[in-house]
């Protein structure tokens, strides 16, 4: 995270507090921070408080949203690893088992059916729940935030530089490009979960469809008014 200014009279700024972080076994919704309005009340501090304020309160935004999808694919990562672990073992075991009773000469063994079928459903259950796709997405999501947040931290860092204010207020120039710094940190968050979001919608609903096409019609009927 950039530094405050380092200029001779000028304070630095502090640091923003770490983010949010979830305790074990608990995953709670990405939900966003409040607003910090009381930056922006009459008396509050001048432009530079505010721009503090302001940024202390994207980047936890930025930083509570990378969390969230790096928990979350954790939890979906190991849910597909074991589903994944499980359909191989019992798709070798339902191949070996007939193996086992030909080789033997034996009478055929139908448990070999049956590890195919539940190899078979451990497969399903993966595809249908999407555990493999969703810590693709969420892990795709996290690098993409990222990488808006350093793109963010660097673009602020380099606009500290280059500006050369004292302790004064700041250049109505230097104020706008840093309101525009936050608020592009602001917009790629908000586009970036709301890109995955209908992506999880599009993956859900195409799921939906699925299990309703293998369930059949209903009972009774084949259209909507039966």
């Amino acid at each position: 995270m950039p530094g405050g200014e380092t200029r001779t009279g000028t304070a630095p700024e502090p640091a923003p507090a770490p983010s949010v972080r979830f305790g074990r076994g608990r995953h709670r919704d990405l939900r966003g921070r409040p607003f910090p309005g009381a930056a922006l009340e009459p008396g509050a501090g001048g432009p530079r408080e505010v721009l503090r304020e302001l940024r202390t309160w994207a980047e936890r935004e930025a930083e509570d949203a990378i969390e969230w999808y790096l928990h979350d694919k954790r939890l979906k990562r190991r849910g597909s690893r074991v589903i994944s672990a499980l359909t191989i073992l019992l798709a070798v075991g339902g191949t070996l088992i007939p193996l086992a009773s030909v080789v033997s000469g034996g009478p055929p063994q139908g448990w070999g059916y049956v590890l195919l079928a539940l190899a078979a459903g451990c497969k399903g259950f993966d595809h249908f729940f999407g555990l493999s796709s969703g810590w693709m997405r969420d892990i795709t999501a996290a690098n993409a935030l990222r990488a808006e947040l350093n793109d963010f931290r660097m673009a602020w860092a380099a606009e500290q530089l280059r500006t050369a204010e004292g302790d004064g207020d700041l250049e109505p120039a230097a104020l706008e490009r840093r309101l525009a710094l936050l608020t592009s940190l602001v917009e790629a968050v908000r586009r970036q979960v709301e890109a995955e979001t209908a992506e999880w919608l599009t993956e859900f609903r195409a799921t939906a469809q699925q299990l309703q096409e293998h369930a059949g019609p209903p009972p009774g009927g084949t259209g909507a008014g039966a």
